[in-house]
């Protein structure tokens, strides 16, 4: 086919295609999670052909637009109806998204604007269920009394009861704005409850909204809310009525400790304690943990402790973050019983009795919690997509004996260690062993806090998702008989996301952020062929002494409604520290960030800003075809993904292919493209996959012949008859094919045959990915791939490892352009005449597979891929060589290779460097540093300068210990260098003037 003949790939296309094949599989809500999931702007042009084929969004607005005028022309409760060949379902889908996806009122306008729409049509009962609940939401936050009525009253919403009292109560609050704007279809729900008149509120009668207030939050067996006759804002007004509360007793009772972490506390610090004071379990030690909050926060911290001689304040020397602080206090902690509050949050009063009540209920129990609720100022309940009702992480009330000897610590993260703590409880104790109270107890003050800017409805941030998928396996080695226990001095068992871990906000006397050689991005949650070929790249770089990172994108063709963790095999790399999981907005220096899958650039995520992801080199790895030679199944744009990974990214890719073939298309799809000159086959370890494969005597055994892939058309023969003429070998032979099961079944079905139909009685169909490929291989004599001759094929990887497992390979000669003399080549009809051609000669057979072997080595090995990489701009002289591993005199990273300590001690005219370690705190407690290394001349560090860095370092402010550093450092007559580690971030002072900042490990931990 001349290139004038290849069809292009276009954006309608890609649309389609990506859209009938969602739908084919049956999954209407896996595109819209996703486009949410993935904050996806570009996936909205499959919403939008999914809901109305060939339309535009453009004609969606147009069209809910004028459906609405009419409605509000008519004052009709329907419209005539959808336009031809749109689909309400996905109609409602594409609104969702539009809601969800971003803050912008234009967007969530638009998303209101085609709900009314469709509500219009009398379709909203056929929508997701979501739907017709943001409709809700909306009308609700717009004051509409009127519409929020109208759909409460229609049964066939089904409409949840409590996401209904949500309403009811926020409609009767007499402290959110009566005021309604009729011309805003979605008013800034920050001003709701911002037009708050005191005045007028004074003379509102609050006992109907008070009671609504409570029916939405919890049972009648709590007592009801009320408000005190003063406070800062209705939420610190917050009481229970005395009347309906239990007596609070303390005798007798066993001493819960409750930690109350404070950063920067202000009033609502009074609030939260005055909480714990009012609770029925009297038996309390509150300990308030100041998180180095500075003497701004020091007269609220004292009118904390002067409440109640049951609250103790301890105060941190610098910010070590929430669950360094709990850490500190569970050091300290006396009680039987153990839970915690944040500073600015509201405990019911009858919560610590509930949860402690609950535990005590059943001994196999180690944890309680409850449910929360986020609200604002105003006690305002509905948030925009989100049911008001949570289980609450900070609520978790726990059995300190046998938790603490069994589990230790919260590991010191920055964010989430609390979910962990609780599921590292079950499982080590079982999935019982942490009950959840169903009511709700805790009232969470709404507005910036540690984890608002991660989550947003139906969206958290990767940092989320990388902390739980790195976890997830050790709790797994837990129930599996592992040791459960966290000392927070000693190394991590879970790495901490790199955002958790840098300062915040950069202090501008570090340098460049940590540095990566490599970084690997694609969709790594499957396990296949893509997935082993970016494996065996991580492990060519690290071999050639590089520092790897891995990106992880989804593909909106592979949608799901399941966050899925990423595949086993890179998870133990990562949890190995052999690989980094970065984030696309890390603050991260690369100089090679190399796509893998061109199809997750088609619809990336939305372009943080600013881009703290900076790669010198961007390449995209085309490792599959953008469609198929007649056209159809189109996958990707070429224009599309260099337009959008430039955005992404903020530099021009280059186009890297894996194969010749693609190459052509490449050019074919794009004249202008940017292309490496040289492709980049799949790599692999010849070492790791070579098995002995003797050929059968005739007559001894079946010879067996085998294949395995994915099950799906591409990877398999056209028909029936095609797959019959290739595997059906007939007697002396074995067959077996594994991810062929359903192919089988289809093709017989197209054929028009009977799907019960059996496969010949010397196959054996296993299911995909059932056996390792190694282990597979190893059983096999001969692999047979025969595969679709019309699909166009970039690479593939499984013929490259049956080769390198010792095995002759035969394949569609519509391979040889990318394999060579690789591989022996058959049409399907004579694949067993090439067998049999080797059974008759068997020092032919072994000469082939050692000439098999050497060709792999040579064309596929680990050096040739860094060879390759090293020819782009900059990189040979930078990648010169393999990095050695830092020694005794390596104390980190500049961020291109190791900083010589030597080097500080030579410029003042010393011989001989020692070092001196000094332990500044655990990672349970967050003070100045995790630790400090003095690099000095000598054989030991005089008592006075030990006196001198001992006082330096225990000065309380971060900018007095900088200054106080750099003296010491001056007056000083040995030392060289101070190095100081807190959270895996090295500071080397080694002038007596700022600190400059490195971003790696010291490397010698011991």
């Amino acid at each position: 086919m001349s290139a004038a003949e290849i069809p292009v790939a276009t954006r309608a296309g890609v649309s389609r295609d990506t859209a009938r094949n969602q739908i084919l599989l049956d999954h209407p809500d896996a595109l819209a999670a996703t486009a949410l999931r993935t904050r996806s702007i570009h996936a909205r042009e499959v919403l939008v052909e999914a809901a109305w084929p060939g339309a535009t969004p453009e004609q969606v607005d147009a069209w809910a637009q004028e459906v609405c005028r009419a409605r509000s022309r008519t004052r009709a409760g329907t419209h005539a109806g959808l336009p031809g060949g749109a689909a309400a379902y996905h109609l409602g889908q594409y609104a969702r998204v539009l809601i969800l996806q971003t803050p912008d009122p234009a967007e969530i306008a638009r998303g209101r604007r085609l709900l009314e729409a469709l509500d219009a049509c009398g379709e909203l009962a056929g929508l997701h269920p979501q739907a017709a609940q943001l409709l809700l939401h909306l009308r609700c936050l717009d004051r509409d009394a009127d519409g929020v009525a109208d759909l409460l009253d229609r049964h066939e919403l089904q409409i949840p009861d409590d996401v209904a009292d949500a309403m009811r109560a926020d409609l009767a609050n007499p402290f959110l704005s009566t005021l309604r704007s009729e011309d805003s279809a979605f008013p800034d729900s920050a001003r709701i409850g911002a037009q708050v008149a005191a005045e007028v509120a004074a003379q509102v009668e609050t006992d109907d909204w008070l009671a609504l207030l409570d029916r939405a939050l919890h049972s009648t067996a709590l007592a009801p809310l009320s408000l005190l006759p003063t406070g800062t804002t209705p939420f610190d007004r917050l009481s229970t009525q005395p009347a309906h509360l239990p007596r609070a007793d303390v005798d007798g009772r066993a001493l819960v400790t409750v930690v109350v972490s404070a950063y920067r506390p202000g009033a609502p610090l009074l609030t939260a304690v005055r909480s714990l004071l009012a609770q029925t379990w009297q038996a309390l030690e509150i300990l308030v943990v100041d998180d180095a909050s500075g003497p701004d926060a020091e007269p609220w911290l004292q009118q904390a402790e002067a409440l109640d001689p049951r609250v103790r304040v301890i105060r941190k020397a610098v910010n070590g973050g929430t669950y360094r602080a709990r850490n500190t206090a569970l050091r300290q902690a006396r009680g039987a019983y153990l839970t915690t509050l944040d500073s600015d949050d509201w405990l019911h009063p009858q919560a610590i009795a509930t949860l402690v009540e609950a535990l005590e209920a059943d001994p196999s129990r180690m944890a309680t919690r409850g449910l929360g609720a986020r609200v604002d100022e105003n006690l305002a309940l509905v948030r925009l997509g989100y049911r008001h009702r949570a289980i609450a992480a900070p609520t978790l009330l726990i059995r300190l004996d046998p938790v603490l000897s069994r589990l230790g610590f919260f590991d010191p993260a920055r964010k989430s260690a609390d979910t962990e703590y609780a599921r590292r409880i079950q499982a080590a104790f079982g999935e019982h062993a942490v009950h959840t109270v169903d009511e709700c107890l805790l009232l969470l003050r709404s507005g910036q806090t540690l984890s608002s800017s991660e989550f947003t409805r139906m969206w958290r941030h990767g940092a989320r998702h990388a902390y739980k998928t790195l976890y997830a396996p050790w709790h797994e080695e837990i129930r599996s008989g592992a040791a459960a226990y966290l000392d927070p001095v000693e190394s991590r068992p879970i790495p901490e996301p790199r955002r958790w871990t840098a300062p915040a906000p950069r202090d501008p006397a570090l340098p460049a952020p940590r540095h990566l050689d490599l970084v690997l991005g694609g969709d790594w949650r499957r396990y296949g062929g893509p997935q082993r070929s970016m494996l065996e790249e991580i492990r060519a770089a690290r071999e050639a002494g590089l520092q790897v990172g891995v990106l992880h994108l989804e593909a909106l063709r592979f949608a799901t409604t399941k966050d899925l963790p990423l595949c086993a095999p890179i998870v133990d790399l990562i949890r190995r520290g052999e690989a980094e999981w970065i984030q696309i907005d890390d603050d991260v220096d690369v100089d090679v960030l190399m796509v893998r899958y061109p199809l997750v650039l088609q619809h990336p995520p939305s372009v943080p800003q600013p881009r703290p992801l900076r790669p010198r080199h961007l390449l995209v790895m085309a490792n599959q075809a953008p469609l198929e030679p007649d056209g159809s199944d189109q996958r990707y744009v070429v224009a599309d993904v260099t337009e959008r990974a430039r955005e992404l990214f903020g530099t021009d890719p280059v186009w890297m292919p894996q194969g010749p073939v693609i190459r052509e298309l490449l050019r074919a799809q794009d004249p202008q493209i940017r292309l490496t000159d040289w492709d980049n086959p799949g790599l692999i370890d010849v070492a790791q996959w070579r098995r002995e494969h003797a050929v059968p005597e005739r007559g001894e055994r079946p010879v067996v012949v085998g294949r395995f892939s994915r099950d799906h058309p591409l990877k398999h023969p056209a028909s029936a008859d095609e797959l019959l003429a290739a595997y059906d070998l007939g007697e002396g032979y074995a067959v077996r094919m594994m991810g062929t099961r359903a192919t089988w079944k289809r093709l017989l079905a197209e054929a028009g045959r009977p799907e019960e139909t059996p496969p010949p009685a010397n196959w054996e169909l296993l299911r995909a990915g059932s056996v390792d490929p190694a282990d597979f291989l190893a059983g096999l004599d001969f692999f047979l791939y025969q595969d679709h001759p019309e699909r166009h094929e970039a690479f593939g990887r499984v013929l490259l490892e049956a080769a390198a497992s010792g095995l002759v390979v035969i394949a569609h000669p519509k391979h040889r352009p990318v394999f060579g003399e690789l591989l022996d080549y058959a049409e399907p009809a004579g694949s067993r005449a090439v067998i049999e051609s080797y059974l008759t000669d068997p020092v032919r057979y072994a000469a082939r597979v050692a000439q098999v072997q050497h060709l792999v080595a040579e064309r596929f090995s680990h050096a040739s891929f860094v060879d390759r990489l090293r020819t782009l701009d900059g990189l040979a002289q930078a990648w010169g060589g393999a990095r050695a591993e830092g020694g005794a005199d390596s104390v980190g990273e500049d961020g291109r290779g190791k900083v010589d300590a030597r080097r500080n001690v030579e410029a003042r005219g010393k011989e001989q460097l020692t070092r001196h370690e000094v332990r500044l705190r655990s990672a349970a407690d967050g003070a100045r540093a995790d630790r400090a290394v003095l690099l000095h001349s000598g054989t030991a560090l005089s008592m006075t300068d030990r006196d001198r860095f001992a006082r330096a370092l225990a000065t309380p402010a971060d900018g007095a210990v900088d200054a106080a550093l750099a003296d010491a450092l001056a007056d000083s007559d040995g030392v060289a260098a101070v190095v100081l580690t807190r959270d895996g971030v090295d500071q080397v002072l080694t002038e007596p003037t700022a600190p400059v900042g490195l971003t790696a490990p010291v490397a010698d931990r011991g």
